[in-house]
């Protein structure tokens, strides 16, 4: 009945040692107000939650290595013998009683090893956490590039806009006065509700946009007011040569050295592990019948007849052969996409340029030239409508163009392991 009181009592006590349940963590601090890319790559890494896991996966792998150094426990047995039977054996007069210490010891450098494999898992989830933040940095900047493209784009078909509304009511002016046809007032109106319908467009696309750059700093909402950056600064893509060679920056290349090491380790700790271990045992024995004190000492090894750990070593070594197999087919692909990220690269540049520097000095050229026109009463206010929706388009490309060279220059440096560094983006004013 005591030992019951007892056992209730500490079970109490364990119960009101319960920590108290972990409520959500708090939502993490957003950028408000202007955003830079300086800002949203900072928030990224320090918000973004695809990131903690990785983190937390290296402190597993820290504690593995903590566990793979320890030794093994030594292991106390008591043994009582030649007791409770009958005749002279009856009771505990010729009881022999043994308490033995024994200690299990690792040979072939078991305990060596796996403190090597355990040191290169951690190291893998190291760079399982860089190829995490590549990502993170990569998917921001270009989630932010879209949002800056889209900002101007809305402003854009807004001042579309208010020239269609403005050209609608000349020609409802033009009609009253009788100086144009009836038809032309459903012609503007229909031009007048196009450029709004375009601009609902944009406007949705950016809504959406700014949630997904938002989404990279771990926020469900875009509370901040706009993102400000250079969108039209350009840059003629570097040679690819170059970048080839600094693959091995890539952390999903740079991985696979410790990868292979590891998978070398674990082979090394196979073949340790196929060395048998040994036990060593001495304590005291003692005699009742004759009140006599001994030594008992214990040797124990297995004999490695049949289970030489002959099959996991084999699976070792097949699993190095496939890790570098994965390392080969790695590289190729990463560089296969490295190519094909320069090819957009140098078509977006390209693109952005012969807007730039040709056809959006035309478009305007002409523009300037239907206007005049209007002005001496050769044209109508649709023509000069017209001429302005093409520029405004050629505009609109334009900037479609800028958002795809920053996105393809993210995705270069991403493969090329040449990551945009928060601290490097100063804030533009």
């Amino acid at each position: 009945m005591r030992t019951a009181l007892i056992v209730v009592a500490a079970l109490a006590t364990a119960a009101a040692a319960q920590p108290a349940p972990l409520s959500d963590p708090p939502p993490p601090a957003a950028p408000h107000g202007d955003v830079t890319l300086r800002d949203a790559l900072a928030a990224a890494l320090r918000d973004n939650r695809t990131l903690a896991p990785a983190t937390e996966a290296i402190r597993i792998r820290e504690g593995n290595a903590i566990q793979a150094g320890t030794l093994p426990n030594p292991e106390l047995k008591l043994e009582l013998e030649n007791f409770g039977g009958s005749g002279a054996n009856k009771g505990l007069e010729s009881a022999e009683t043994t308490l033995r210490l024994s200690q299990l010891v690792e040979l072939g450098g078991k305990r060596a090893r796996r403190l090597a494999v355990a040191g290169l898992e951690r190291d893998a989830a190291q760079w399982d956490y860089e190829t995490q933040r590549a990502d993170v940095l990569t998917n921001t900047a270009k989630a932010f590039a879209d949002v800056l493209a889209l900002q101007e784009r809305v402003a854009l078909a807004d001042e579309l806009t208010q020239l269609a509304d403005r050209a609608a009511q000349a020609v409802d002016a033009q009609v009253r006065g009788g100086g144009a046809a009836p038809v032309e007032i459903t012609r503007a109106q229909l031009a007048s509700a196009q450029a709004a319908l375009q601009r609902a467009d944009r406007a949705r696309e950016l809504a959406a946009a700014r949630l997904t750059l938002a989404e990279q700093w771990g926020s469900s909402r875009a509370d901040f007011t706009r993102v400000r950056g250079e969108l039209a600064s350009l840059a003629a893509p570097p040679p690819l040569a170059p970048l080839l060679d600094s693959v091995a920056r890539n952390p999903d290349i740079a991985r696979w050295a410790t990868e292979l090491a590891t998978r070398q380790a674990t082979i090394d700790l196979e073949h340790a592990q196929a060395v048998p271990n040994i036990a060593l045992g001495a304590g005291p024995r003692y005699l009742s019948d004759t009140d006599e004190v001994a030594l008992v000492f214990e040797f124990w090894v297995p004999l490695p007849l049949f289970d030489r750990n002959q099959g996991a070593i084999a699976a070792a070594e097949a699993s190095l052969a496939q890790a570098d197999a994965s390392r080969r087919a790695a590289d190729t692909a990463v560089r296969s996409a490295l190519a094909r990220a320069h090819e957009a690269l140098g078509a977006a540049y390209d693109r952005a340029v012969a807007l730039r520097d040709h056809l959006l000095p035309a478009a305007e050229k002409v523009h300037a030239g239907v206007a005049e026109a209007y002005k001496q009463g050769a044209l109508r206010s649709l023509d000069i409508l017209d001429a302005q929706r093409t520029e405004f388009e050629l505009r609109d490309e334009y900037l479609v163009a800028l958002a795809a060279y920053h996105q393809a220059r993210a995705d270069l440096d991403r493969l090329a392991g040449t990551l945009p560094d928060p601290a490097s983006h100063e804030d533009e004013k």
